[in-house]
């Protein structure tokens, strides 16, 4: 049999995945399907984030970067953010020692609420604040499959919230994937840290993976600026357990069910630019079912998420405590069809409800259900040029009930409201040649405020003013706009991306926007300020050398430009993203390797910023310049055996203290590893 070219590679493509559609033993919706078989297939990663459908991702319609294991094994982290910071386009703010906050292409801010996060596809937003409680998430880094990251809106897949990118952390299956492993770390900050992966089989039948992991550490030692200064630090900890089923129920039938648990604790900065102590608990219970039937593949998810925290703060020198309790559960049906080999059309429906409790006043609730219809075609034009479309309508359903206070500025009837949004993301991918792709990509998302913003927070303060949220605040709508460019260079192995994008960004909400005045006192309240408006491009190149070497460079541009109404303009907000922004975000990355070494460095660069501080007199905020800087990880590891290893890993190497943001510098950090297989 004659060697296949990479073009003529391009023109079996869809064939044979629609014949894998349609006749592969097992269920390929979503997490269901085996990625190691389709890898070694198609000889790349495999994705479903861009459009709910299996593809490879030098097809998928959506700017993406895919993390593999060995990336993630290999970028040093202990966390999650420690692992994205290395990611060409991706912002992390590091607050604290456990405390991080992640975006995409910019807009980066406390309690960050523009980036979807989820894991096997449940979500793990957290609705009621609108953020990402990194060190709450169920999972292990050793886990996970691939971190699968997507640029810009990608609502119409997995709605509301989807609007700066979506981070799909895929875990392995355990019915495919026999992962037995764990590891114990200890290092700077007081840190030690344990995790373990087992997986059990009953033949190939049924498979259980237990997921368990444990860290305590020290806050960062490094002064706390005045403004933001809160209750004293305390020491941070995590503890979380999954365990994660799947059953073949027959050759084409798959029943899975997943129960995780969490508790964190962690310094962070609160979105109203204080220190606070943070504690969360977290519960899921997540059950699907996929199958392949004759009307195409079917998968049905349903899962119920539970969270609490705890926050320790202070207010005008007062010591404070929120407790919010947020309930959201979700129930997902799509049919996956197969219209020959050059359609795919994906058709889709899901129910969520939405509820949270008010706080530091009890006894009423904040809540909502949508019901929301999306449908996806994917059409394969031609061998070298496909296109996809799809569209989604939410329809949310608000609602408040319980106690209001005296001169309270609203009623609960205030809060019934329906509000129908429409969301699209469209993609086109040509293959020009053997060894270019090119895209074109429109999309529009959604941001629904939160439930906080809604009124979660709800106190009276006659000395100073009150607090509540807001029922007629309008959704955030962000539509980007784009055009991407990957080639192979022939004869080496390497790639370059190029894109450049435009964001437009409208109704952003502020959670200190507006002032209500009563004959009782001031209420504060959020409030839709304005737009913004952002314009960029990307350069990302990688490859690998002879002789073990591996490398990867990225540089982002990026400019942005608030349009904020007076009142937000003048100091007395609490969003700023245009000076916030980094102009310029470059990183840099080699590694070597051998059958027993590996040798890996990191550099990040971002120029200056401004960052936002509370205002002691006057104005509600201030800005604060941060330098320039760059920081620099390494990690060493060395193979015992086959089944043994040890690393040494380091985050922030020079200088040893850094200021990265308007909260305490960051400190150098060093992790010792060592880590078993079976």
């Amino acid at each position: 049999m004659s060697r296949m070219t990479p073009m003529n590679s391009r023109m079996w493509v869809p064939a044979v995945v629609a014949a894998a559609m349609l006749t592969w033993p097992l269920p390929l919706a979503a997490q269901d399907m085996d990625y190691t078989a389709l890898e070694k297939t198609f000889g790349e990663p495999v994705t479903t984030s861009a459009t709910g459908v299996p593809q490879r991702a030098t097809d998928a319609p959506v700017d993406m970067i895919i993390i593999s294991a060995e990336d993630i094994q290999r970028s040093g982290a202990h966390d999650i953010p420690g692992v994205l910071r290395h990611v060409a386009g991706v912002d992390v703010l590091q607050w604290t020692n456990d405390d991080a906050d992640v975006s995409v292409r910019g807009y980066d801010q406390p309690y960050s609420p523009r980036l979807l996060v989820l894991i096997d596809g449940r979500q793990v937003y957290a609705d009621y604040y609108g953020f990402t409680p990194w060190s709450a998430l169920p999972v292990e880094l050793n886990a996970i499959r691939q971190i699968e990251i997507v640029k810009g809106p990608n609502a119409a897949l997995f709605g509301f919230n989807a609007v700066g990118g979506v981070i799909n952390i895929v875990t392995y299956n355990p019915l495919y994937d026999d992962i037995n492993t764990g590891s114990l770390a200890g290092g700077t900050q007081g840190l030690t840290e344990a995790t373990g992966v087992a997986t059990l089989h009953n033949g190939n039948m049924a498979a259980l993976r237990i997921t368990a992991g444990g860290r305590l550490d020290n806050d960062f030692s490094t002064p706390i600026p005045a403004a933001i200064a809160g209750p004293p630090r305390v020491n941070d900890y995590r503890s979380e357990i999954d365990l994660d089923g799947v059953a073949r129920l027959s050759d084409k039938i798959q029943l899975g069910l997943e129960v995780s648990h969490s508790v964190a604790a962690q310094n962070e900065i609160f979105p109203g630019l204080s220190l606070e102590t943070g504690t969360f608990y977290t519960d899921s219970v997540k059950g699907q079912l996929a199958a392949d039937t004759s009307a195409g593949l079917v998968h049905v998810m349903a899962y119920t998420n539970w969270i609490e925290q705890h926050a320790d703060f202070s207010i005008s020198g007062q010591p404070q405590i929120y407790s919010l309790a947020n309930q959201v559960t979700v129930a997902q049906a799509e049919d996956i069809i197969a219209i020959g080999a050059d359609n795919t059309v994906r058709l889709a429906g899901e129910y969520r409800y939405n509820s949270s409790g008010t706080t530091p006043i009890t006894d009423a609730a904040i809540f909502y259900d949508v019901v929301s219809g999306s449908a996806a075609w994917t059409w394969q034009i031609l061998p070298t040029l496909s296109l996809a479309n799809a569209g989604r309508i939410d329809n949310l359903n608000l609602g408040r009930s319980g106690y209001t206070p005296p001169f309270f500025p609203f009623e609960n009837a205030d809060w019934n409201r329906r509000l129908t949004e429409f969301s699209y993301n469209s993609g086109l991918v040509w293959h020009p040649g053997e060894s270019d792709t090119l895209r074109a990509i429109a999309s529009r998302g959604v941001q629904l405020p939160s439930l906080v913003e809604f009124g979660a927070i709800l106190s009276e303060n006659p000395r100073s003013f009150s607090e509540t949220g807001n029922p007629n605040l309008d959704p955030t709508i962000v539509s980007n706009y784009e055009l991407g460019w990957d080639h192979d260079f022939a004869g080496a192995p390497a790639k370059l991306h190029a894109s450049i994008f435009h964001q437009e960004t409208n109704d952003i909400v502020s959670v200190g926007g507006d002032y209500i005045f009563t004959s009782g006192g001031v209420w504060s309240t959020p409030a839709n300020i304005g737009d913004s408006r952002a314009n960029g491009f990307e350069l990302i190149g990688s490859g690998r050398l002879d002789g073990g070497w591996r490398w990867g460079v990225s540089y982002r541009y990026e400019t942005v430009h608030d349009d904020f109404v007076p009142f937000a303009q003048n100091g007395a907000d609490f969003v700023d993203y245009e000076h916030s922004t980094p102009h310029h975000l470059a990183k840099l990355n080699l590694g070597w390797s051998d059958d027993r070494w590996e040798l890996d460095g990191f550099l990040d660069y971002q120029s200056q910023t401004f960052g936002l501080l509370q205002g002691t007199l006057g104005p509600a905020t201030t800005e604060e310049r941060i330098p320039d800087y760059a920081s620099v990880d390494a990690r060493a590891a060395y193979r015992v055996n086959d089944n043994m290893s040890v690393a040494i890993s380091a985050q922030n190497i020079v200088p040893s203290r850094q200021q990265q943001t308007t909260g305490p510098a960051v400190e150098r950090r060093v992790l010792f590893t060592v880590t078993v297989k079976h």
